[in-house]
């Protein structure tokens, strides 16, 4: 006796009988004990060019509509039709697009789009780089590759190259020998692959009489053993060809021998530096050739270098001298391992292993003459300066007034209640010459008797701003300086933005303030309801 499903969970009720409906309408019915979950009925005839089936089956799952209904159907073979089941994939699990199935005639129109596409070939819109969901069978560890680094930039059809491997949490891959990469295995490139493979024979049907020589040979070689173990033989192949501009690839890990071979496929995704700089924004490209000179990597400062080197820039030189400490864990971003090292050096290890497009430069601090200060500015295209101490903020202002470069400075205040960025271009009032009433001064309030807390071991007290605020003055710093290094800064010379309102104003309500203001105009950006 089979157990009775349980009814999916639904937004719309009244939308879910109407849909239900409408599948009666269409010649679906529920199966038994499915609760209305699942239901099968006639093949749409946009689907009969493509399968012998006469039926496939509509599966409704929690989160519907938000959530399509899911289609299958039995022994169907496309491209985003998961194998065994039939299931076709129509829209990815993000896309808001979904809500269109919620009628029987929207879902059936997402399935006339989907087979015209699986007709015709699908394009980079409708196209997908997942060669494993075809192939049966899953390994329990995703493959990291580096494609370009594998076959080269100008791959030929037809090549070969012998790699190494390591599986550990993940599978990994290396051109050259390493003693670290036990596993051996094979990169086969070919120019054109018409369908993707979703056997080991539809495999060796793609490639070249060469290749599958030497595939063959190296699977001979093999003992048996459990995928992600040295066989001595191939443990794994790669199938590499061009897709929607990009390369495809579909791994596959080896488990017995020849007699007794098992292939798997892996979810894959890229690990070279190309990938990763598609996800650092459209800016990346124009900060690849800028320099930043970063002064005080402290709590805020940490979190600016981050955003800076991976949001592209090119060079990055970090000031400070200060070293990471346990109690600085709660707000800093490098981790409790590196508790003892300075700042700088931490960081740099952190975004070389992140960013490695990414050049870092670590020095001290700097001096407080600003004539000494010049020669150290002197060449970088940006100056962000995150000390929040006042006497080296001036002198690194004079140095770069002196050298011309434009200046970022940040600070909080009142406990993290407020922070201030101020911009100094060639264009903009110095810093030194700025000066109430079109600057305003932050007030002073009843906290600020103690700015934070005694602390042993700190000739001063710990400013107290919680790591929310940090994070935010910090957010809004690196925003700055991309605007600027990308040539497109608009913003005020001057901005303070509260957080928690003061008892003074113009800062009686949480907002951003632009200084100066225009003439006539309230300095006041953006302003957020408390």
């Amino acid at each position: 006796m089979t157990e009775k499903l349980r009814r999916p969970y639904v937004h719309d009720q009244a939308a879910f009988e109407a849909f239900c409906s409408e599948l009666v309408r269409a010649g679906f019915s529920p199966l038994p004990d499915a609760n209305q979950a699942q239901w099968t009925g006639p093949l749409p005839e946009v689907l009969s060019d493509l399968t012998d089936a006469d039926a496939m089956s509509v599966t409704i799952v929690d989160g519907w509509p938000a959530v399509a209904a899911k289609t299958a159907v039995p022994g169907l073979i496309a491209d985003h039709v998961m194998p065994g089941t039939g299931y076709i994939c129509l829209w990815a699990d993000d896309d808001p697009g979904q809500l269109a199935g919620q009628t029987w005639e929207g879902l059936r129109g997402r399935l006339e789009q989907w087979a015209e596409g699986a007709k015709t070939a699908f394009g980079p819109e409708g196209g997908a780089l997942d060669a494993w969901a075809m192939f049966e069978g899953l390994s329990p560890r995703r493959a990291e590759i580096d494609l370009p680094g594998l076959v080269g930039t100008n791959p030929r059809n037809g090549d070969v190259h012998v790699v190494h491997g390591k599986a550990d949490v993940l599978l990994t891959l290396t051109r050259g020998p390493a003693a670290d990469h036990p596993l051996e295995g094979v990169v086969l490139y070919r120019s054109v692959v018409r369908q993707t493979p979703r056997t080991f024979d539809a495999l060796l049907s793609c490639l070249t009489r060469r290749q599958r020589e030497n595939l063959m040979h190296g699977v001979g070689r093999r003992a048996a053993v459990e995928e992600g173990m040295a066989s001595g033989g191939y443990d794994f192949a790669v199938l590499v060809w061009p897709k929607h501009g990009q390369f495809e690839a579909l791994v596959l890990s080896f488990s017995g021998d020849k007699d007794s071979l098992g292939a798997v496929p892996h979810i894959a995704s890229p690990r070279d530096v190309a990938s990763r700089l598609r996800r650092a924004g459209s800016d990346a490209a124009v900060l690849r050739t800028r320099r930043v000179l970063l002064v005080g990597v402290g709590a805020i400062g940490g979190q600016v270098a981050l955003t800076l080197a991976s949001s592209g820039t090119g060079v990055l030189h970090l000031s400070d001298d200060d070293e990471l400490r346990s109690v600085n864990l709660v707000r800093h971003v490098l981790p409790a391992h590196m508790v003892g090292y300075t700042k700088t050096s931490g960081l740099k290890v952190l975004i070389e292993s992140a960013s490695p497009w990414c050049e870092v430069t670590t020095r001290g601090a700097l001096s407080a003459n600003p004539e000494e200060v010049a020669e150290v500015v002197r060449g970088f295209d940006l100056v962000v300066d995150c000390t929040g101490m006042f006497a080296t903020t001036l002198a690194i202002a004079q140095a770069c007034a002196i050298e011309q470069v434009p200046l970022l400075t940040v600070a909080l205040f009142r406990e993290g209640r407020a922070f201030r960025i101020r911009r100094q271009l060639t264009t903009d009032t110095p810093l030194g010459r700025r000066a109430p009433p079109e600057y305003p001064v932050i007030p002073a309030g009843e906290e600020s008797g103690l700015t934070g807390f005694l602390e042993l071991g700190c000739t001063s007290p710990v400013h107290n701003s919680p790591p929310a605020a940090v994070t935010r003055a910090a957010a809004d710093t690196a925003l700055a300086a991309v605007a600027i290094l990308a040539g497109r800064s608009r913003d005020a010379e001057d901005t303070v933005t509260v957080l928690v309102a003061l008892d003074a104003e113009p800062f009686d309500r949480p907002g951003t303030y632009g200084f100066p203001a225009a003439p006539g105009k309230a300095p006041v950006a953006e302003v957020i309801d408390e």
